[in-house]
């Protein structure tokens, strides 16, 4: 029995004994894998409390919104996510679940803000137990943390205009399937028509989907044909404590290691009055970048003139070069060889990343992968 709980439903003291001593917190890792190479892409951090190995993480959130100590008790599991990082094999990322009331919080930003080296390789996975309401201060705190070098990823994503409106206001990395959805959609001729759907909606945003709840070789067959890039679930890996249980390797090339840094810029200013890139850049794709070096764009050479483009995609130079091109494979074909604006960790341009260098430091990989022992 768990002196913390004395077997029974989670109390103030309860709460309050693991807000003193961090190290009652558990935390333990389930794998997510690469659906299409069975290889391991990251974990998502669970927690356990004390020694209620069976207790609901949920219930214990549940008790500390109670007590209004919610978002205090969030901040320590963000924490111990965070301090988990430097266990991660090399390239694997560590997704952290955290609700849109905590991630707007002192505390938990307090706990983003010093997280040491920022938040690269760092997945904030939005969950959902109450209706957002103030999507500015939301999306305000989630651009700080990208700013850090975060991604967002999206909880539960169903089907109905509510949810698809939720994601589409937070523009996401990654958008989460439900279970529900997810469980024997191999033979649910229905769930494998909002799956795609939700494919499509999540390509527009530049997402990719995580299918979780993988428990049947079938589902991963099924889902990695519908191009879910990503899966979790009891079939590749039960949560364990320790990261190494899960062997899991990452070699890939990061996108860093393509970056042509020596690109034409132009400020977004200048082609809003009326001016060109600068004449050395003729023939040449410019990157258009706002007044603090963020890209916005680019400037693609047509004819005499350019052709401007008011998006183009970004990725953070320390990504993997299989995940940015699995993203630059989904665009439209009139953008889809559109080079890739690598980005620092604090959002200013590093530089492009030509489309066929992409594919090719990608399926040189694709080669070896590491599978996971399922």
């Amino acid at each position: 029995m768990d002196p913390l709980t004395n077997g029974g439903a989670v109390g103030r003291d309860a709460v309050e004994a693991v807000l003193a001593d961090p190290g009652l917190i558990r935390p333990v890792f389930q794998p997510i894998v690469d659906l299409r190479r069975s290889a391991v892409w990251g974990f998502e951090m669970l927690a356990r409390f004390g020694d209620d190995a069976s207790g609901s993480p949920l219930g214990w959130l549940a008790a500390a919104e109670r007590y209004g100590l919610g978002s205090a008790l969030e901040a320590r599991l963000v924490q111990a996510g965070i301090a988990a990082r430097e266990q991660l094999p090399k390239g694997a990322r560590l997704s952290i679940n955290v609700s849109p009331e905590a991630l707007v919080s002192r505390e938990v930003r307090d706990v983003l803000d010093r997280a040491p080296g920022g938040l690269s390789r760092i997945v904030l996975e939005v969950t959902e137990r109450a209706r957002v309401e103030d999507y500015a201060e939301l999306t305000g705190a989630l651009a700080r943390a990208r700013a850090a070098g975060a991604a967002v990823a999206v909880d539960d994503a169903g089907a109905g205009y509510a949810a698809l409106e939720h994601v589409a206001r937070l523009r996401p990395e990654y958008v989460k399937l439900d279970r529900d959805l997810v469980a024997d959609a191999d033979a649910d001729p229905h769930k494998l028509a909002v799956i795609e759907a939700i494919g499509l909606f999540a390509g527009r945003l530049n997402a990719e989907l995580v299918a979780a709840g993988i428990e049947r070789r079938a589902e991963h067959r099924t889902l990695a044909g519908l191009a879910v890039a990503l899966g979790q679930g009891y079939l590749f890996g039960r949560p364990a404590r320790s990261l190494v249980a899960h062997r899991a390797q990452r070699s890939d090339q990061p996108l860093g290691d393509l970056v042509d840094r020596e690109v034409p810029v132009v400020e977004a200013a200048t082609l809003d009055a009326g001016g060109e890139p600068p004449p050395s850049a003729r023939g040449r794709i410019v990157a258009v970048v706002d007044g603090e070096g963020r890209p916005v764009g680019l400037a693609m050479p047509a004819g005499a003139g350019w052709n401007r483009r008011r998006e183009a995609l970004t990725a953070y130079i320390d990504e993997e070069a299989p995940d940015v091109a699995r993203r630059a494979l989904r665009r439209p074909i009139a953008t889809r060889l559109d080079p890739i604006c690598a980005c620092l960790h604090d959002g200013r341009l590093a530089g492009l990343v030509a489309v066929d260098r992409l594919l090719g430091a990608g399926s040189a990989m694709s080669r070896a992968p590491i599978f996971l022992p399922v």
